[in-house]
């Protein structure tokens, strides 16, 4: 029996979220098949100067991660991952890595973030938009509202347990 593995991840970032030092926070989220496998939330290290910036910070993290994961999947002879779908909700920083055209308005984005670029290029992802409201990487980079909140919870498979009888 054959069994297929897909991997899929969404990121984000919430530019500017420190209200003391102006950081922003990147967020990613990497599910094999329906499951999630692996996330993080950290701020970044520098000031990015937009939301692009930021974005774009956050796509290369989760790029780099699944360059590892897509490595050690082949290490346990796991064949076939290229095209992995990194969904992003900021349509500029998604043009910027597709087109790999950069200019006096993206020369602050450090030279490492192009690693998106390169690995878009070699085939290991694929970018698409996703809307706001679609966005499963906002549960680890912004406060959402207790409905937003459920409704992503809810889609990572995460439920709340009833509560049993007899306090145990």
């Amino acid at each position: 029996m054959t069994m297929i593995f897909s991997l899929k991840a969404f990121c984000d970032s919430d530019w500017g979220a420190c209200p003391r030092c102006k950081k922003s926070i990147s967020g990613f989220l990497v599910f094999l098949g329906h499951m999630p496998l692996s996330c993080k939330s950290k701020k970044q290290s520098t000031i990015s100067l937009s939301s692009v910036e930021a974005e774009y910070r956050s796509m290369r993290r989760v790029t780099v991660e699944l360059a590892w994961l897509s490595k050690l999947l082949h290490e346990l002879t796991v064949k076939g991952i290229l095209q992995i779908p990194v969904h992003c909700d900021n349509q500029a920083s998604i043009y910027i890595a597709k087109t790999s055209v950069y200019h006096e308005r993206t020369e602050h984005i450090e030279l490492n973030c192009h690693f998106v670029s390169q690995k878009l290029l070699e085939g290991l992802i694929s970018l698409f938009h996703t809307p706001t409201n679609q966005q499963l990487a906002d549960i680890l980079t912004k406060p959402l509202t207790g409905v937003q909140h459920s409704q992503i919870l809810s889609k990572l498979g995460v439920f709340a347990r009833p509560p049993t009888r007899g306090g145990c």
